[in-house]
């Protein structure tokens, strides 16, 4: 291969990895390493944000406002071999509140990814990561002297495809294994150490081509929680009908409903047994304006406090290129909870989500950008209403 070449596609390669899915976006130039790419990136925020905590208010919940800076460097290294391609990312995220420097706090996130088609009929796709995050304090720790849920993540996963691209039928079959380990505030009122737990998820799917771009399937989803002292081991399916297809009628997207059923091991909880779905859509009237549609339902894991928790979500995004610089974005989202179960038995909130932004391709290795989000819980538990509001500019940089 001609080593232009070579680069190009090398770097066409980490660039779908880094910024799939954005609008606008650097395009980083990769570093060759002897046939491996090499692309550093550095993104750089400055947000004031008046309500770091998500803190009510009231008396004795005090709000706390600051200025956040945030630093987050990475790196990847891709490779490429026919169609196969191997990817490798590091990043961190250094947070700092200026205001409140007890949540100061650094990220780290690590990955491998691997994308193997064996023939045409057969392709395999592989992952592995680890994470070590902090949260932000919250309303069960805030007003202590204990800094923010310290937690660990490891993964490793993959999904095997059978059926050519082209054919009537294909099956795709999952795997994942997440272990979760929490490091800090063990004993006080957050009880991290019972939201400690092993998470095995198993995935069937198949799909039936009725269409050159649309397909039918049919998804059976699996999921082993195992609580290493809470007493809320269970397994959880969910059954699924849906279709999925590709710039149909200016429109691409997945659609799936069905049911779910969760069975804790412990015979004195109530096992919730209920409609379920996932749905993401992409209109594009226009080949400069894109109109995103999502929702979900399902039964999400709970905590000490309560079994589990009912979530619906709703989103709707627009983002429309005025230039070939200059793109804007729009968005709302509602999602809803309903605890079920243990001290939070009936607590119910609905979170609101705006946001507007703008983004501006200043070079090819340079975006900047601007934007405004505003957050308003409402619960009818007092101390979990909140309302938050972020202002911040951008910037991301690559070679």
């Amino acid at each position: 291969m001609h080593k232009k070449n070579k680069l190009f596609t090398l770097s066409a390669v980490a660039t779908g990895i880094l910024f799939a899915g954005q609008a606008a976006a650097i395009e980083p130039q990769a570093v060759d390493l002897g046939g491996v790419g090499f692309i550093p990136t550095v993104k750089l925020s400055e947000t004031y944000d008046d309500n770091i905590w998500e803190a009510s208010g009231l008396a004795g919940d005090e709000e706390q406002s600051s200025w956040v800076t945030s630093i987050e460097p990475s790196f990847t290294l891709a490779a490429r071999d026919r169609l196969n391609t191997y990817q490798f990312n590091y990043r961190f995220n250094n947070t700092t509140y200026h205001s409140s420097h007890d949540d100061d706090k650094t990220d780290h996130f690590v990955s491998a990814n691997s994308h193997m088609e064996f023939n045409a009929r057969n392709r395999l796709d592989l992952n592995a990561g680890h994470n070590r995050q902090q949260d932000t304090r919250d309303s069960t720790n805030r007003q202590n002297d204990e800094v923010g849920n310290k937690y660990h993540t490891t993964n490793l996963g993959g999904l095997y495809g059978f059926g050519a691209e082209a054919a009537r039928m294909q099956l795709e079959l999952g795997a994942n294994h997440e272990w979760r380990r929490y490091t800090n505030n063990r004993d006080s009122g957050s009880l991290t150490r019972e939201k400690d737990r092993d998470t095995l998820s198993l995935v069937t799917t198949a799909y039936y081509r009725i269409g050159p771009k649309t397909r039918l399937l049919a998804e059976i989803q699996r999921n082993d929680y195992d609580y290493q002292t809470a007493n809320l081991d269970s397994t959880s399916w969910r059954y699924l009908l849906g279709a999925t297809w590709q710039a149909t009628a200016k429109t691409s997207g997945t659609v799936k409903v069905g049911f779910e059923d969760k069975d804790f091991n412990d015979a004195t909880k109530n096992d919730p047994n209920n409609s379920t779905w996932e749905a993401g859509i992409t209109w594009e009237p226009l080949t400069y304006s894109r109109v995103k549609l999502n929702t979900s339902s399902r039964a999400e894991e709970g905590s000490a406090t309560e079994d589990y928790i009912d979530t619906d979500s709703y989103g709707i995004g627009w983002e429309h290129d005025w230039t070939p610089r200059i793109t804007s974005n729009l968005g709302y989202s509602l999602t809803e909870k309903a605890y079920k179960g243990g001290g939070r038995e009936g607590r119910k909130d609905d979170l609101d989500v705006y946001n507007i932004g703008v983004n501006y391709k200043m070079r090819r290795w340079l975006d900047l950008g601007v934007g405004y989000t505003h957050k308003d819980n409402s619960s009818n538990s007092a101390t979990d209403s909140y309302d938050r509001n972020q202002v911040f500019v951008n910037a991301n940089i690559s070679l």
